[in-house]
Protein backbone atom coordinates (compact mmCIF):
# COMPACT_ATOMS: atom_id res chain seq x y z
CA UNK A 1 0.00 0.00 0.00
CA UNK A 2 1.34 3.44 -0.93
CA UNK A 3 1.23 6.01 1.86
CA UNK A 4 1.42 9.71 1.16
CA UNK A 5 3.02 11.90 3.83
CA UNK A 6 -0.27 13.57 4.77
CA UNK A 7 -1.65 10.12 5.63
CA UNK A 8 0.78 9.79 8.54
CA UNK A 9 1.59 13.43 9.32
CA UNK A 10 0.25 13.20 12.89
CA UNK A 11 2.35 10.13 13.62
CA UNK A 12 5.43 11.75 12.08
CA UNK A 13 5.00 14.87 14.22
CA UNK A 14 4.57 12.69 17.31
CA UNK A 15 7.73 10.72 16.50
CA UNK A 16 9.68 13.95 16.05
CA UNK A 17 8.35 15.42 19.28
CA UNK A 18 8.95 12.35 21.41
CA UNK A 19 12.45 11.65 20.10
CA UNK A 20 13.51 15.24 20.83
CA UNK A 21 11.90 15.11 24.28
CA UNK A 22 13.69 11.85 25.11
CA UNK A 23 17.10 13.23 24.08
CA UNK A 24 16.50 16.54 25.89
CA UNK A 25 15.43 14.75 29.06
CA UNK A 26 18.50 12.55 29.04
CA UNK A 27 20.79 15.52 28.30
CA UNK A 28 19.27 17.60 31.13
CA UNK A 29 19.65 14.75 33.62
CA UNK A 30 23.27 14.16 32.60
CA UNK A 31 24.16 17.86 32.84
CA UNK A 32 22.48 18.17 36.22
CA UNK A 33 24.25 15.12 37.60
CA UNK A 34 27.59 16.22 36.14
CA UNK A 35 27.22 19.55 37.94
CA UNK A 36 26.17 17.85 41.15
CA UNK A 37 28.83 15.16 41.34
CA UNK A 38 30.99 15.05 38.22
CA UNK A 39 31.19 12.52 35.39
CA UNK A 40 31.18 9.40 37.59
CA UNK A 41 27.94 10.53 39.24
CA UNK A 42 26.41 11.23 35.82
CA UNK A 43 27.32 7.79 34.42
CA UNK A 44 25.92 6.06 37.51
CA UNK A 45 22.61 7.92 37.16
CA UNK A 46 22.55 7.34 33.40
CA UNK A 47 23.16 3.66 33.98
CA UNK A 48 20.17 3.50 36.30
CA UNK A 49 17.82 5.68 34.24
CA UNK A 50 18.77 4.93 30.62
CA UNK A 51 15.99 2.37 30.19
CA UNK A 52 13.45 4.12 32.43
CA UNK A 53 13.31 7.27 30.30
CA UNK A 54 12.24 5.51 27.06
CA UNK A 55 9.80 3.41 29.11
CA UNK A 56 8.20 6.61 30.41
CA UNK A 57 7.70 7.86 26.83
CA UNK A 58 6.40 4.48 25.64
CA UNK A 59 3.78 4.51 28.37
CA UNK A 60 2.93 8.21 28.03
CA UNK A 61 2.41 8.16 24.26
CA UNK A 62 1.58 4.51 23.58
CA UNK A 63 4.35 3.94 21.06
CA UNK A 64 7.60 2.02 20.79
CA UNK A 65 10.70 4.16 21.42
CA UNK A 66 14.28 3.44 22.43
CA UNK A 67 17.87 4.42 21.79
CA UNK A 68 19.80 2.03 19.57
CA UNK A 69 23.40 1.61 18.48
CA UNK A 70 25.52 -1.01 16.77
CA UNK A 71 28.09 -0.27 19.47
CA UNK A 72 25.67 -0.62 22.38
CA UNK A 73 26.55 -0.60 26.04
CA UNK A 74 23.33 -2.15 27.29
CA UNK A 75 21.90 -5.23 25.58
CA UNK A 76 18.47 -3.50 25.56
CA UNK A 77 19.89 -0.99 23.05
CA UNK A 78 20.90 -3.66 20.54
CA UNK A 79 19.19 -2.97 17.20
CA UNK A 80 16.94 -5.47 15.49
CA UNK A 81 17.77 -6.43 11.88
CA UNK A 82 15.76 -3.57 10.36
CA UNK A 83 17.24 -1.00 12.77
CA UNK A 84 20.74 -2.30 12.10
CA UNK A 85 20.27 -1.75 8.36
CA UNK A 86 19.14 1.85 8.99
CA UNK A 87 22.01 2.51 11.43
CA UNK A 88 24.55 1.37 8.83
CA UNK A 89 22.97 3.65 6.22
CA UNK A 90 23.01 6.62 8.62
CA UNK A 91 26.62 5.93 9.63
CA UNK A 92 27.62 5.88 5.97
CA UNK A 93 25.82 9.17 5.36
CA UNK A 94 27.54 10.70 8.40
CA UNK A 95 30.94 9.70 6.99
CA UNK A 96 29.99 11.51 3.78
CA UNK A 97 28.87 14.59 5.78
CA UNK A 98 25.31 13.97 4.56
CA UNK A 99 23.64 12.82 7.78
CA UNK A 100 19.98 13.91 7.78
CA UNK A 101 18.31 15.26 10.92
CA UNK A 102 15.85 12.39 10.69
CA UNK A 103 14.98 9.37 8.62
CA UNK A 104 11.60 7.70 8.32
CA UNK A 105 9.62 5.33 6.18
CA UNK A 106 6.45 3.30 6.27
CA UNK A 107 7.05 -0.42 6.47
CA UNK A 108 4.77 -3.42 6.49
CA UNK A 109 5.21 -6.05 9.17
CA UNK A 110 2.85 -8.94 8.70
CA UNK A 111 -0.49 -7.36 7.94
CA UNK A 112 0.27 -4.05 9.72
CA UNK A 113 1.78 -0.78 8.50
CA UNK A 114 4.13 1.17 10.75
CA UNK A 115 5.90 4.47 10.64
CA UNK A 116 9.55 3.78 11.46
CA UNK A 117 11.31 6.97 12.53
CA UNK A 118 14.98 7.51 13.41
CA UNK A 119 16.59 10.56 15.03
CA UNK A 120 20.38 10.25 14.56
CA UNK A 121 22.70 10.79 17.51
CA UNK A 122 26.25 12.01 16.99
CA UNK A 123 29.00 12.17 19.57
CA UNK A 124 29.43 15.53 21.31
CA UNK A 125 32.42 16.59 23.41
CA UNK A 126 30.77 15.80 26.74
CA UNK A 127 30.11 12.23 25.54
CA UNK A 128 33.82 11.40 25.37
CA UNK A 129 34.21 11.04 29.14
CA UNK A 130 32.23 7.78 28.89
CA UNK A 131 32.33 6.95 25.17
CA UNK A 132 35.75 8.21 24.04
CA UNK A 133 38.98 6.36 23.42
CA UNK A 134 40.47 4.32 26.26
CA UNK A 135 43.17 6.92 26.93
CA UNK A 136 40.51 9.66 27.22
CA UNK A 137 38.15 7.95 29.68
CA UNK A 138 39.13 8.57 33.33
CA UNK A 139 40.20 5.55 35.38
CA UNK A 140 37.26 5.68 37.83
CA UNK A 141 34.76 5.73 34.96
CA UNK A 142 36.51 2.85 33.18
CA UNK A 143 36.34 0.83 36.40
CA UNK A 144 32.61 1.54 36.78
CA UNK A 145 31.89 0.74 33.12
CA UNK A 146 33.93 -2.48 33.20
CA UNK A 147 31.96 -3.66 36.24
CA UNK A 148 28.50 -2.48 35.13
CA UNK A 149 28.90 -3.43 31.45
CA UNK A 150 31.41 -6.27 30.99
CA UNK A 151 30.46 -6.55 27.28
CA UNK A 152 30.54 -2.78 26.66
CA UNK A 153 30.93 -1.87 22.97
CA UNK A 154 30.22 1.86 23.33
CA UNK A 155 33.76 3.25 23.46
CA UNK A 156 36.34 4.52 21.02
CA UNK A 157 34.34 7.44 19.63
CA UNK A 158 35.52 10.87 18.54
CA UNK A 159 33.48 14.08 18.34
CA UNK A 160 31.21 13.96 15.30
CA UNK A 161 31.10 10.17 15.04
CA UNK A 162 27.72 8.57 14.46
CA UNK A 163 26.66 7.07 17.81
CA UNK A 164 23.24 5.63 17.03
CA UNK A 165 19.65 6.82 16.91
CA UNK A 166 16.38 7.15 18.70
CA UNK A 167 14.11 4.57 17.09
CA UNK A 168 10.35 5.16 17.09
CA UNK A 169 7.75 2.75 15.76
CA UNK A 170 4.09 3.74 15.46
CA UNK A 171 1.22 1.64 14.14
CA UNK A 172 -0.51 3.72 11.47
CA UNK A 173 -4.22 4.40 11.63
CA UNK A 174 -5.83 2.15 9.11
CA UNK A 175 -2.53 0.28 9.17
CA UNK A 176 -4.14 -3.03 10.02
CA UNK A 177 -5.47 -4.97 7.07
Amino acid sequence: MLFLIFEFQQELELARKVSIELLDTLRQILLYEMGKGGPLNAIKVCSNMAQDIPKFYRERYGLFIRRISEKYRNEADKPDNYEEKILRMLDSLNKQNKLPEEYYEVIKEGDKNYLRYFKPITVQGMCLVCHGTEDYIPKDIKEFLNKAYPSDRARGYKVGDFRGAVSVKILLKGGEK
